[in-house]
């Protein structure tokens, strides 16, 4: 017999705490910033900084269930999100291929701030694959697109760039956020990180700010190490209560 769950169930119990805590049905909101020491390694250490509080830990296993990765991170919104994974990924002298039609936050990281830093880009037009090789150079490091771009709903053939990405050996990256896994599952189709912005549908009720990056646990350990460390007061505004988003995933099946 199948055990496995249904989508709306996975959505409201996933990564659940067990035994429930004083037989509270739903995970309740931990507000304590630092936990006790138990003689962990550094970045296991119960410390709200570490995005590993317990309200952490919950969400980015249902995340990682929902997306159907390893693993998964929370971080504090759609943009500390976007802008974790291609600082992770891109240094000085590197190049990424890039939707010719993006979210305005990604196109300001882009146009604005990687020349500084000696990133560039090229835009591709995504449905067009046979146009991409000639795009590339030495220094590609990577491919970002999204399933569909915000705000003007343009479509990119998802499976050939995930495949192109594969052949040419790059990372391939993906912004899910107005698909949302229950439209679309990247990581199926071959995506190595998948970001989202829980602000919109991934928690629906317009009472949070926040992001997930979901894929291998090695790909997001290496993220993490990133959005953690000494560069988070760049990337990270806000904090965002991460318990309230919780209540979005129960109710995304329903709503989308």
């Amino acid at each position: 017999m199948n055990s496995r769950k249904g989508k709306s169930t996975e959505a409201i119990h996933a990564g659940a705490i067990h035994p429930r805590i004083k037989g509270a049905v739903t995970t309740p909101i931990f507000q304590s910033s630092t936990y006790e020491y138990h003689g962990e390694n550094y970045h296991d250490v119960g410390y709200m900084r570490l995005s590993n509080s317990p309200n952490h830990i919950v969400l980015a296993e249902k995340i990682a269930l929902m997306e159907g990765t390893e693993t998964a991170l929370v971080t504090a919104s759609g943009m500390a999100s976007i802008s974790a994974i291609l600082f992770t990924l891109l240094g000085s002298g590197d190049h990424i291929l890039v939707q010719d039609c993006l979210y305005g936050g990604t196109n300001t990281l882009l146009h604005k701030h990687f020349p500084k830093l000696n990133i560039s880009h090229t835009p591709i037009d995504p449905q067009d694959p046979g146009s991409w090789e000639a795009q590339l150079r030495p220094e590609t490091k990577a491919v970002y697109v999204e399933t569909l771009t915000n705000p003007l709903i343009q479509l990119a053939d998802l499976e050939a760039i995930a495949a192109f990405a594969k052949e040419k050996g790059l990372t391939s990256i993906i912004d899910n956020t107005f698909a949302s896994p229950v439209n679309f599952r990247p990581a199926e189709v071959g995506f190595d990180v998948i970001m989202e912005s829980a602000t919109k549908y991934m928690n629906g009720h317009t009472d949070i700010i926040a992001g997930v990056v979901a894929g291998s646990k090695e790909m997001v350990w290496e993220i993490n190490e990133y959005y953690n460390g000494p560069h988070k007061p760049y990337i990270q505004k806000t904090v965002g209560l991460i318990g309230l988003p919780n209540a979005g995933k129960s109710t995304l099946l329903s709503r989308i």
